[in-house]
C-alpha cells in the first residue's frame, strides 16, 4: 500500500532532521560532560548570573595579586596588575548570547563556549612598555591584555624590535688583558653580551647572570665586573652599588676595579637616566676582554680621572729563625705601598665641565716580611770579670717576643716611657726627596674609615 505523496514528504523530513539533530546532540552532551562552558578560564556550568559574576570577580581579585612580569632583550618590567580593567557584564552578555536558545529550539542542548573576559588596559601600561626602547609595543600590549582576558600565568615574553640601530656610537670602552686565573671570561661574555640598558631601569650583574654566577670562579667575575664598572663610569650612569677590592688588581687603575659575591650581597648596580637604551658589548679578542656600550647616539664627552690624596707606606716586619745561618736574611714577602685614591667623572656638554666624586677607595699596604737569623756568635766577658755581657751583647738585642726592641729594653723600661717604648721601630721612614712625587702622609684608617695621621 502506498503512502500519500503529502505523508512521503513528512516522513522523509522528519528522517533527515534526525539525521542533523542526533549527532549534534551527541557532541553537545560529550561537550557537557568535558566541564560546560566557561568565561576567562572560570567554569560557569549550572551557575545562575549572580553565581556566574561572583567567582569571576573572585578570580580576577587571585589574578591581581601578582604583579606581570615582562621579559625580552634582557630588559625586564613588572607591571601592576590593578592597571587592567574587566568588564564583566559585557562579558556575561556576550556569553548569554552565544548560548541561551531560542524558543523553537526547545530540543537543542545549552551550546559550550569558551569566551575570555573583555579587558582594557590603561595608558600607563603602554607608556611603560615604550619606555624600555627595545620592544614591539603593540604585539607585546596584545600579548599582556590576551594572558590577563584568561587569567593566565603572569610571565610575559615581550616582542622584541630590531637593536641594531643602537650600535651607531659608541659610548664607552675598556679593554683589558685577561688574567690567568679568570678561567671563565668567555662564559661571562657570552651571557651579557648585547644586554640592553634599558632607560631608568637599574642593572644588576648578579640579577643579569642570574644562577650562573654561583658557578663562576671570582677571578673571572671581578675582572668581568670591575670592566662593565669601568664603561659605566664613562657615561652619566648613577652608579647604585658597588664595591672595592682593596687589593691592587692586576688589571686596570686603583679605583677603577669592582667586587661581586652573591652569597655575600656584594652587587654591581646602576641605571640609565639618558632617555635612549643602550646595548652592552663583551667580546674576547685573542687573550683581552673588550666592553663597550653602544648608543644610537652619543650626546655629551666624558671623562674620568683617578687621583691619589694619600700614600701609605708599608711597614718592615723582622721575624728570626734558627735555620738560617749567622748573619743571613730573607725576604719573606715584598712590601707595597698603601693609597687611598678618589675618582673623578667630568662631563663635557654645551662647552660646560661639570666635575663630580664618585668614589673614595682604600688600599692598605702590604708589609714587608724579613726573616733573620736568630743565630749570634759567642761574646766574650767584659775586662770587669763580672761574668755580664756588655750592652752591645747581640743576644741582648734579639727580638724574640715581635715588638720591635730588643727584649731586655722592652722588659727595663718604665711605666712613664711606655708611649716612647713601644713605637713602632719597624716603619720604613725612608723618604723620596723627588719634589714630583706625592707627599707621603703616614697614619692609619679606623673602622668608620677615617684616616688617623700619625708621625713618621
Amino acid at each position: 500500500m502506498r503512502l500519500p505523496l503529502k505523508v512521503g514528504s513528512v516522513l522523509i523530513a522528519l528522517v533527515l532532521l534526525l539525521v542533523i539533530w542526533i549527532p549534534n546532540l551527541i557532541i553537545d552532551n560529550a561537550l557537557a560532560k568535558g566541564g560546560g562552558s566557561t568565561i576567562g578560564g572560570i567554569s560557569v556550568k549550572g551557575l545562575g548570573d549572580e553565581d556566574i559574576e561572583a567567582a569571576i570577580l573572585e578570580a580576577i581579585n587571585t589574578w591581581r595579586e601578582t604583579p606581570i612580569s615582562v621579559k625580552g632583550a634582557g630588559v625586564n618590567a613588572t607591571i601592576d596588575p590593578a592597571l587592567f580593567t574587566f568588564e564583566v557584564a559585557s562579558s556575561l552578555a556576550e556569553y548569554h548570547n552565544l548560548t541561551d536558545k531560542s524558543w523553537y529550539a526547545f530540543w537543542q542542548s545549552k551550546k559550550t563556549v569558551h569566551l575570555r573576559l573583555h579587558v582594557s588596559a590603561d595608558d600607563r601600561v603602554k607608556a611603560q612598555l615604550e619606555g624600555t626602547g627595545v620592544w614591539e609595543v603593540d604585539p607585546t600590549l596584545s600579548e599582556i591584555i590576551s594572558n590577563a582576558s584568561y587569567l593566565k600565568n603572569h610571565e610575559i615574553v615581550a616582542k622584541v624590535a630590531d637593536t641594531s640601530t643602537m650600535e651607531a656610537e659608541r659610548l664607552a670602552l675598556s679593554i683589558e688583558e685577561i688574567p690567568t686565573n679568570a678561567t671563565n671570561v668567555l662564559e661571562l661574555a657570552n651571557s651579557l653580551n648585547d644586554f640592553i640598558i634599558a632607560p631608568n631601569e637599574p642593572f644588576s650583574l648578579l640579577t643579569a647572570l642570574g644562577e650562573q654566577s654561583e658557578n663562576i670562579n671570582s677571578e673571572s667575575l671581578n675582572f668581568v665586573a670591575s670592566n662593565i664598572y669601568h664603561t659605566a663610569l664613562q657615561t652619566e650612569y648613577e652608579i647604585l652599588e658597588r664595591h672595592a677590592q682593596n687589593t691592587v688588581p692586576v688589571y686596570l687603575q686603583q679605583g677603577l676595579d669592582a667586587k661581586v659575591n652573591r652569597a655575600l650581597d656584594k652587587d654591581l648596580q646602576f641605571v640609565n637616566h639618558s632617555d635612549q637604551p643602550n646595548k652592552l658589548k663583551l667580546t674576547v679578542e685573542g687573550d683581552s676582554l673588550k666592553v663597550e656600550l653602544l648608543a644610537q647616539k652619543k650626546e655629551k664627552e666624558i671623562s674620568v680621572r683617578v687621583s691619589k690624596d694619600k700614600i701609605i707606606q708599608p711597614r718592615v716586619i723582622t721575624r728570626y729563625s734558627k735555620d738560617l745561618s749567622i748573619g743571613r736574611e730573607e725576604v719573606l714577602q715584598k712590601g707595597q705601598e698603601g693609597v687611598r685614591v678618589e675618582v673623578y667623572r667630568s662631563v663635557l656638554e654645551n662647552g660646560n665641565t661639570k666635575e663630580e666624586l664618585v668614589s673614595r677607595d682604600y688600599y692598605p699596604p702590604v708589609n714587608k716580611i724579613i726573616v733573620k737569623s736568630s743565630r749570634q756568635p759567642v761574646v766574650p766577658e767584659n775586662s770587669s770579670g763580672t761574668g755580664k755581657a756588655t750592652s752591645n751583647d747581640p743576644d741582648l738585642q734579639m727580638d724574640l717576643d715581635g715588638d720591635g726592641l730588643p727584649d731586655t729594653q722592652s722588659k727595663n723600661k718604665k711605666s712613664g716611657n711606655n708611649a716612647k717604648s713601644n713605637k713602632d721601630t719597624s716603619t720604613n721612614t725612608n723618604t723620596s726627596n723627588d719634589p714630583n712625587d706625592p707627599e707621603i702622609v703616614y697614619g692609619y684608617y679606623d673602622k668608620g674609615g677615617n684616616f688617623i695621621q700619625t708621625s713618621p
